[in-house]
C-alpha cells in the first residue's frame, strides 16, 4: 500500500532555526539606525510579524478541532512561519523600551521560542520512548495499590459519558477536542476529569516525571499569556495611542488617540 510521507521537521532543523533566530535577535538589537518602533518600515514589520505569530494559534485550533487532515504539515508550517514572525517582531521592537509592558510580551515570545525548541528536540523524544514501552514495567509502572475494581468502574463511566459526547469514538484513545468543548463544555469537562483520575490511578504521571507531565502545560500557559499581551498591545497602540505615547509625540499610525 502506497502512503504519502508525513511532513517532518528533524530535530537538527529545529536547532538550526533556533540558532538563526538567536542571531536575528542579536542583529535586531544592534543600533544600525535611530528609528523608533512606530516608524514606517518598523511598524509594517510589526504588523506582518503579528500576523505571522497567529500561525501557532491557527495550528492549535486545527489540531484540537479535528479539521486538519495533516497535523504534521501544520506543525512544520507553524514553526517556520513563527520564526519569520519572530524576526519581524524583533526588527519592529528592537529600538523600543524593553523595560515596559510590551517588553514583557517580547520576553514571553522569546521564552516560547526557546521552550518550543526544547520541547521538540528533546522532551518530545522522551515522550515517544515513554509511550513506546510496555504498559507495565519498565514503562508505565503499575502502582502497588491499584484498585482494579475502581478502575473498571471509572472506565465504564468514561464509556457511558462518551456515548453522549461522541458515540463513534473509542474510549481507549479518545480525548475531547475543540469541537467537543464548544458543543458540550460540561460533558467535556467531566470526561477530562475522568481522564486525569485514570492517569493518577495507573501512575501515568509518575512514569512520565514532572518535566514531561508539565512541560506542555507550561508551553500552553506561556502561549496564552503571550497572545493576550500581543492583542492588548495592538488594541492600545491603535485605539489608545494617546495613552501609549504619554507626553511624547505619537509617531506611529493609529486609529484614535484616546487617552490624551
Amino acid at each position: 500500500m502506497n502512503t504519502k510521507p508525513r511532513p517532518d521537521l528533524p530535530n537538527q532543523a529545529v536547532l538550526v532555526l533556533l540558532v538563526f533566530t538567536i542571531i536575528a535577535i542579536v542583529l535586531a538589537l544592534l543600533p544600525f539606525d535611530h528609528q523608533v518602533p512606530g516608524s514606517g518600515n518598523r511598524q509594517w514589520a510589526g504588523a506582518f510579524g503579528a500576523m505571522a505569530l497567529l500561525m501557532p494559534f491557527l495550528f492549535s485550533v486545527l489540531k484540537r478541532s479535528g479539521l486538519s487532515a495533516s497535523p504534521p504539515f501544520w506543525f512544520v508550517s507553524h514553526v517556520l512561519i513563527t520564526c519569520l514572525g519572530v524576526y519581524l517582531i524583533m526588527f519592529h521592537a528592537a529600538a523600543g523600551d524593553w523595560y515596559s509592558p510590551p517588553g514583557l510580551v517580547l520576553m514571553l515570545m522569546l521564552l516560547l521560542v526557546i521552550q518550543g525548541a526544547l520541547l521538540r528536540s528533546s522532551i518530545s523524544a522522551r515522550f515517544s520512548r515513554l509511550f513506546a514501552r510496555s504498559s507495565i514495567a519498565p514503562g508505565f509502572s503499575k502502582p502497588e495499590a491499584l484498585d482494579k475494581g475502581r478502575l473498571r468502574i471509572l472506565i465504564e463511566c468514561k464509556e457511558s459519558l462518551l456515548q453522549r459526547l461522541d458515540h463513534e469514538a473509542s474510549e481507549a484513545v479518545f480525548s475531547p477536542n475543540l469541537r467537543h468543548w464548544i458543543r458540550h463544555p460540561l460533558l467535556s469537562l467531566k470526561y477530562q476529569r475522568l481522564i486525569s483520575m485514570e492517569a493518577d490511578m495507573v501512575g501515568a504521571r509518575q512514569a512520565a516525571g514532572v518535566l514531561l507531565a508539565w512541560s506542555r502545560r507550561l508551553h500552553m500557559l506561556v502561549a496564552t499569556l503571550f497572545f493576550l499581551g500581543l492583542f492588548a498591545h495592538i488594541i492600545i497602540v491603535l485605539f489608545f495611542a494617546g495613552y501609549a505615547a504619554g507626553d511624547e509625540v505619537i509617531d506611529w499610525w493609529y486609529i484614535t488617540d484616546w487617552g490624551r
